[in-house]
């Protein structure tokens, strides 16, 4: 009965029984892919990052808000009106068309820090300082109307002005302008002092002219991930003491009069409440922006065609009107999960769509907990069913259990907006997989190994058993066997080395070393009479003797066929060869079949050699050994007629050898008689 993976794996882990060794490699697996979930190194946040990308492009969807409205700097205003920047006051006549037309808030989404120098009396200073001209020139030298007029026309509704919050290593900015204006009468609180925000060391604002004039301002930060895409967006941001809000939720809270903010910390939850909605936040007090399909996805106006005021364009009643550059170089773009690139103020019309439709893609604060959760059971679970199943199984249960997470995660998304990651359940089910595969083929290899060992050791017996019984019969051949063994061993091996015989592998060679004492098995079926006779042998006698090749080559045979499955034991093919061929000379006059040439078989042929040298070189009691310097002399004179050339060229190259083996297992002498 075999042995079961299991208690194969027990000789590696002592102590450990049937299967425990494999089920303590994959809880093992299991709590060190926990221990990276716990971690999260960078590759695997960006792994993370990407799998969201794939899964959140199926809950793109049409804005869900009729509220954000888009006015784009594009090329034909830019070929119509000039290069930018435009004058301020063309800025201040398209501010004015927008809310002729009904507009809520006007945001615009880019900085204005300097004074217009396109302005009149901006060029007479100009002029006068780059002339060094004493003289006055007429006007208001100095005076910056484009800038006034700009400041006028966004007193006169709801605008709110972009700027840049900076939070470089630098010296704090020393600030000339009161802080940003929050909407009027603007209430935030706050349980949630623990949010990991960074805190910014400077600001970028627009002219303090036009910032007095503005109803609010808001950052226009971005937060983009270490791969460059936008998924998040801050709602607040700290600085200098205060809590600065974003231009997209500066502009809501223009547009509804509602002014009261509070962040919330509940469980672990971060959220900040507003307007009735509560709204989800990461651990750094981000929003998780659900981005919308379409391009763009909100309406959108040229703002060279505002500014022509064409009869019938749309009322923009009850609408937040965002401004920003449109045009190719211009706009700041922004790579989305989806990989589309988004403009500033299209991110803005996003966040304010979201907050609007309360639409909004979250990550509880349980989510860690679940996925581990969810890593331990999935662990337990496969490692047991694996530890027992075949591959197909393991396969389709890796398969199933991956998929299912993949689909459970993204289904989640799409219909909840709850992002949990499905990366490391997905990857645990093959991690574990690979690993139990590898240790089960490692324990089958071993038992593989173990039981052609065994197979090995049988054939040793059996060879051993059949030569002891020849050896039994013919007393006088010594360490014969043993002896012939190497010789047959250098032989093969000198002559593998040879393009001609590059074709015997160490395993041919092995089993024809081996099958060197059984080259004389058919002297069993010799009488004694003739075996031992101590004189030379009759013509008649010699006949008889010449059969041991055909005896132990049939007695071979049949005890292969006899077995039923002779093709399990063709180790024993080189030993008939051997026993069959091994008086058969180079030059056909060798018997029993008289063969010559390559029709020897290469046993025979090595045999041939290796018997003729230990006979000449050993000491029996009918004669004295020869001298290998002798012996060598006799091998090379019948090189090509008693044997093979090849081999005698292997055996001159290994002929120390030879004669190092010769004394080293030398017949002891005879003991003297009484």
């Amino acid at each position: 009965m075999s042995s079961i993976p299991g208690q194969e794996a027990g000789r590696f882990f002592p102590g450990l029984g049937g299967r425990g060794a494999l089920l303590l490699a994959g809880w093992l697996l299991t709590a060190a892919v926990a221990l990276l979930q716990a971690f999260a190194p960078a590759p695997l946040r960006e792994a993370q990052n990407r799998l969201y990308d794939l899964m959140l492009g199926a809950r793109e969807q049409a804005a869900l808000s009729p509220v954000p409205v888009l006015v784009g700097v594009d090329d034909a205003s830019l070929a119509e009106f000039g290069q930018w920047p435009w004058p301020r006051y063309r800025l201040a006549m398209l501010v004015d068309r927008l809310q002729q037309r009904g507009a809520e808030v006007v945001a615009l989404d880019f900085l204005m820090p300097e004074a217009d120098r396109t302005s009149p009396g901006i060029i007479r200073a100009e002029r006068r300082r780059d002339r060094a001209d004493p003289g006055a020139l007429p006007g208001g030298e100095g005076s910056d109307e484009n800038t006034a007029r700009l400041a006028d026309s966004l007193r006169r509704g709801k605008a709110a002005l972009g700027y840049y919050l900076d939070f470089s290593a630098a010296p704090p900015r020393r600030v000339e302008q009161p802080p940003p204006a929050l909407p009027t009468g603007t209430v935030l609180r706050s349980e949630a002092s623990d949010l990991a925000r960074p805190l910014a060391r400077g600001e970028l604002r627009s002219h303090p002219q036009l910032a007095a004039a503005a109803a609010a301002e808001g950052f226009t930060n971005a937060l983009h991930d270490t791969d460059g895409t936008l998924r998040r967006v801050p709602l607040l941001l700290p600085a200098a003491g205060d809590e600065r809000v974003s231009l997209a939720l500066a502009a809501l809270m223009l547009s509804t009069g509602e002014r009261q903010l509070e962040l919330l910390a509940d469980g672990g939850e971060r959220a900040l409440a507003w307007n009735g909605r509560r709204i989800p936040l990461d651990a750094a007090g981000n929003l998780l922006v659900d981005f919308r399909s379409g391009s763009p996805a909100f309406p959108y106006l040229s703002a060279g065609g505002v500014l022509h005021d064409v009869p019938g364009q749309r009322d923009l009643a009850g609408r937040i009107v965002f401004v920003g550059a449109w045009a190719k170089g211009l706009g700041d773009l922004h790579r989305t999960p989806s990989g589309r690139l988004l403009n500033g103020v299209e991110v803005h019309a996003t966040v304010v769509d979201n907050l609007l439709s309360g639409s909004f893609v979250t990550r509880p604060a349980w989510a860690p907990a679940v996925e581990l959760l969810a890593l331990v059971l999935i662990g337990a679970g496969l490692t047991w069913v694996l530890s027992r199943a075949g591959f197909r199984l393991s396969l389709l249960a890796v398969l199933a259990v991956g998929a299912g997470c993949y689909w459970g995660a993204r289904q989640l998304l799409v219909a909840s907006g709850i992002y949990l990651s499905p990366l490391l359940p997905m990857l645990l089910p093959v991690a574990i997989s690979t690993v139990l595969s590898l240790l089960k083929y490692g324990l089958e290899a071993r038992k593989v190994r173990l039981r052609t060992r065994d197979l090995l050791e049988a054939q040793d017996t059996i060879i051993i058993g059949m030569s002891a019984l020849a050896e039994a019969r013919d007393k006088e051949t010594g360490h014969h066997l043993l002896r012939t063994r190497r010789y047959v061993e250098l032989l093969a091996r000198q002559l593998s080395r040879t393009p001609k015989y590059a074709h015997l592998q160490p395993h041919d060679i092995e089993l024809m070393a081996k099958s060197a004492p059984l080259h004389d098995i058919g002297k069993v079926g010799i009488p004694d009479s003739i075996l031992h006779k101590p004189g030379k042998l009759s013509p008649e006698e010699y006949g008889v003797m010449q059969q041991h090749p055909l005896i132990g080559a049939d007695a071979l045979t049949r005890v292969v066929v006899g077995t039923g499955h002779p093709e399990k034991h063709a180790f024993l093919d080189y030993a008939k060869q051997m026993i069959e061929s091994h008086h058969e000379r180079w030059d056909g006059s060798g018997y029993p079949h008289r063969l010559c040439g390559d029709a020897i078989p290469l046993p025979g042929r090595l045999m041939a050699l290796a018997d003729v040298y230990d006979a000449l070189v050993s000491r029996r009691v009918y004669k004295q050994g020869m001298s290998h310097a002798d012996v060598r002399d006799f091998i090379v004179q019948a090189s090509g007629s008693h044997f093979d050339p090849d081999v005698v060229a292997a055996f001159l190259a290994t002929e120390g050898e030879f004669a190092d083996i010769a004394q080293r297992y030398a017949d002891p002498p005879e003991p003297a008689a009484a």
